[in-house]
């Protein structure tokens, strides 16, 4: 029995070095992360414009939030109903997926076009379908960092246009990467490896 153990267990050891090589990231948006294989959501009503757009190369990708001229310019009404400036609001485009493949690594450039400044446009990611903002809402109009996340069932990031009036925000994703998943022989060698040493212990 023992025997028959250590062959299997080497057989499958075998077999997984023999899949092509996984442990490299996948780099840019290619393969599982092709700009197909990701879902567009744009969110809320908003008034006299789109709710923003997403636009995707192999190697960037770049998200617009929603902006319209306010209904009413001498109060600064919000062009997306049901919408404050500066509280994150109905109107918003998301970039999702559910393929995971940990971690998801990123560069991020954000730059606010709106007369308010940073505060009026949220940029963040959405980990699991919970936005976590990541642009400072009291600093400057461009803002930059570089983010690697963990997710569990989905992954992307999002542009809030709050009030949605006075200037967009424009999101520049760039040198995104992400790990591949173990291959599944990969973990059955590991498995029947490690029970193959609990017989070798327990005979």
């Amino acid at each position: 029995m023992k025997n028959a153990i250590a062959v299997a267990a080497v057989a499958a050891l075998s077999l997984a070095a023999s899949l092509p090589a996984s442990a490299a990231a996948i780099n840019g948006f290619t393969g599982a992360f092709a700009p197909g294989t990701w879902s567009t959501t744009v969110l809320g009503n908003l008034t006299g414009a789109a709710g923003g757009s997403a636009s995707f190369t192999s190697s960037q990708l770049t998200l617009v939030g929603g902006n319209a001229a306010s209904p009413n310019p001498a109060n600064f009404t919000p062009a997306c109903t049901g919408a404050q400036f500066s509280l994150l609001g109905p109107c918003e485009i998301d970039v999702t997926t559910t393929h995971i493949a940990n971690p998801f690594t990123f560069n991020w450039s954000y730059t606010s076009a709106d007369d308010s400044g940073a505060a009026g446009d949220f940029f963040g990611v959405i980990v699991n379908g919970v936005r976590i903002v990541l642009s400072d809402l009291g600093g400057a109009p461009s803002q930059s960092g570089h983010l690697s996340v963990l997710a569990d069932s989905s992954f992307g990031w999002f542009v809030n246009c709050t009030d949605c009036i006075n200037g967009a925000a424009t999101v520049a994703i760039t040198n995104f990467s992400a790990a591949p998943e173990p291959a599944p022989l990969a973990l059955l060698a590991i498995g029947l490896v490690g029970l193959c040493v609990m017989r070798r212990q327990v005979g």
